[in-house]
């Protein structure tokens, strides 16, 4: 390969004839995505791969890797590791692996059901609401009588 991009685009070419992946564009960067999920990037400094478990080990252990976050933030994601220029032999390979992971993490969402009637109140809220009861009846049993004043009571001195 003459340099990175074309390494990238060789892999770009490859993936979407091949796969469901489309090229598109992520945060400005050029990126693969697998059903609207991206799972490469390619920045100046190299390819990034979101990858999990002993893939992502792997690829952070290279020289010059690290993890990236695709927003640009300080604080990188620690499922996105990027490699460097310096390890485009090994893009193939972690290429496919982050592939094939985010196809088995495509299957294994978790589809959200309907909703039957309304929400149960929270149990925090049933205590409060009980509490408010019972003062409510306190209040409903309180009767009003008039006292009868007291005397004042003597201080005895104790010498």
């Amino acid at each position: 390969m003459a340099n990175a991009r074309s390494k990238f685009d060789y892999l770009v070419d490859y993936l979407c004839r091949n796969h469901e992946t489309v090229a598109a564009p992520l945060f400005g960067k050029p990126a693969l995505l697998l059903h609207s999920e991206p799972f490469i990037v390619f920045h100046i400094d190299g390819m990034a791969f979101r990858l999990r478990g002993r893939q992502r080990l792997q690829a952070s252990v290279l020289s010059g890797a690290k993890y990236w976050s695709p927003l640009g933030r300080d604080n990188p994601s620690m499922e996105w590791v990027s490699v460097p220029v310096a390890h485009f032999l090994r893009w193939d390979r972690l290429a496919i692996e982050a592939l094939h992971q985010r196809q088995q993490h495509a299957g294994s969402q978790p589809v959200a059901e309907a909703a039957q009637g309304p929400t149960p109140p929270p149990p925090v809220s049933l205590r409060w609401a009980d509490n408010i009861k019972a003062l409510l009846l306190r209040i409903q049993n309180l009767a009003l009588v008039p006292i009868e004043p007291r005397a004042p009571k003597a201080i005895e001195s104790t010498r």
